[in-house]
């Protein structure tokens, strides 16, 4: 089986090139000899995978010649829709729905600029769920997504519905994961530093990217607001290790910010590099809370928020922003503080409040999240992927049609339309 990533692997890894990893490790594990494509320059050293490099449509299908199963995520299918001709079952991954990202990123922009960036984001999420055989979903709010954009594009009908009436097999929740075992601490990069941290400073760490759909500055200033002089904050603002995103304009904002309210350096500290996949552990382990803040929007409602599942592995209070799956999480089994979108008073409050607990409480709420941690491992959450692996199938309608190119062309035209607006 072949998994298809689009970012580049290796030291330094975002969210889609860490999830093929892993997923591809438990594939390893279950029995299967797993290849990772994975654009030129990448770099792996997981034992039982192998590393196939591509850098356009020809070395991608140099690297698929062996497929029994290809795992690939939604918007690289969508640029390389020739992968639904192969007669190979295709394992769509839409666990980043990116379309609502775009509305985010693009806000503001002039409105024509803006319909060419949704138009794209739309077909990233259309044409490859017309052609899939299997969906991958991160929880039950993007399930329900799916099937929408399915009903809405024709594909759900009656031969697959037959065979899945409750579409349990055709749409697989296979969310984030974390290691099975905890972070190993092999350094203090947040206290050690000379000029860092004040010794008895109370860090609350923003781990992962500062993307525009999410809110560093409610955390500057909850810093700035009059309280607890040990609350401290640290920003990963290095630029993102896939080039096409690079650097990150909310950066440059959040810089901008904390200068005026006169944090830097002494309250808050940006990391200027993007922390290495496998060091991030250390980085976790010298905060002492998480963070993961957000405005109210679409976005949000969908996402599947992994800095927070990097929080809870190293057994991090959390501290976030209401309205997503994982504050629902933290919320209900007590794994921190869930405060309202764009309220620094607020943060300020839960930050104080958890920088004084008594070390009872803290031990209480490590068991929790220790438990919680232990149901999210990627094993455990691969396990439907896993499932298919070991009978992989074309999907209903695509057995009757892996014959008929004009009747996948058909589909595939059709729902370029709907993604262009045009019905």
């Amino acid at each position: 089986m072949v998994f298809v990533c689009a970012d580049t692997v290796g030291e330094l890894m975002a969210g889609p090139a860490i999830r093929s990893v892993e997923l591809a490790a438990v594939l390893v594990s279950a029995g299967h000899h797993v290849i990772l494509a994975a654009p030129a320059g990448s770099e792996l050293s997981r034992v039982g995978i192998e590393l196939r490099a591509w850098s356009d449509s020809d070395s991608l299908r140099d690297a698929l010649v062996d497929a029994t199963v290809i795992v690939v995520f939604a918007p690289v299918l969508a640029d390389n829709i020739w992968m639904a001709s192969l007669g190979v079952p295709l394992v769509v991954d839409a666990y980043d729905p990116g379309l609502l990202e775009t509305l985010e990123q693009r806000r503001g922009e002039p409105f024509n600029a803006q319909r060419t960036w949704v138009a794209d984001a739309s077909r990233h999420l259309v044409e490859p769920l017309s052609v899939a055989d299997v969906v991958l979903v991160a929880n039950e709010r993007q399930r329900h997504l799916v099937i929408g954009m399915l009903a809405a594009s024709g594909r759900i009908g009656s031969r697959i519905t037959a065979e899945d009436p409750a579409l349990e097999n055709f749409i697989r929740c296979v969310p984030f994961g974390l290691p099975s075992a905890p972070p190993e601490v092999r350094s203090h990069p947040l206290r050690s530093v000379p000029g860092g941290f004040a010794d008895d400073s109370f860090i609350a760490y923003w781990g992962g990217g500062l993307y525009s759909w999410l809110d560093p500055i409610t955390l500057l200033e909850a810093v700035a607001l009059p309280g607890d002089h040990r609350v401290s904050a640290a920003l990963l603002a290095g630029p993102h290790p896939t080039p096409v995103v690079g650097e990150l304009p909310l950066a440059d904002v959040a810089r901008r910010r904390a200068h005026e309210l006169g944090l830097v350096p002494q309250r808050v500290s940006f990391i200027d590099h993007w922390v290495p996949y496998q060091e991030r552990g250390d980085w976790l382990c010298d905060a002492d809370v998480g963070v993961s803040l957000h405005h109210r929007h679409t976005e949000t409602e969908l996402s599947f928020r992994t800095r927070v599942l990097d929080y809870l592995w190293a057994g991090l209070p959390v501290v976030c922003t209401e309205g997503d799956v994982l504050a629902s999480l933290v919320a209900d089994r007590g794994l921190g503080i869930v405060v309202p979108p764009d309220d620094p008073a607020a943060v300020a409050h839960a930050l104080s409040t958890l920088a004084s607990e008594d070390p009872e409480r803290v031990r209480e709420r490590r068991q929790r999240t220790a438990a919680v941690a232990s149901e999210m491992t990627w094993d455990r959450v691969a396990s439907p992927l896993v499932a298919f692996c070991a009978s992989p199938m074309l999907a209903p309608d695509r057995r009757v049609l892996s014959d008929n190119d004009e009747g996948i062309l058909r589909r595939l035209r059709r729902a370029l339309r709907i993604a262009q607006g045009r019905g």
